[in-house]
């Protein structure tokens, strides 16, 4: 299947996922966790990103973390 990327504010996925959330689980739950997973790993990325910069973390924690 084709993809495309979207940004998105926090608040924003969060009303999507509030709509979403109004409508059955079963058909929504795989949408709802693939928008909940993927923004997580990109919080994440980002958080560690800034910690590099803010040189928050040595070399070596970035390793073994990884």
């Amino acid at each position: 299947m084709e993809q495309i990327s979207i940004n998105l504010t926090i608040e924003e996925v969060n009303e999507i996922l509030e709509s979403l959330g109004k409508r059955p689980y079963i058909e929504v739950f795989e949408l709802i966790n693939k928008i909940q997973g993927q923004a997580q790993a990109q919080l994440q990325a980002q958080k560690m990103r800034e910690q590099e910069l803010n040189g928050q973390i040595n070399q070596s924690e970035i390793a073994i973390e990884r």
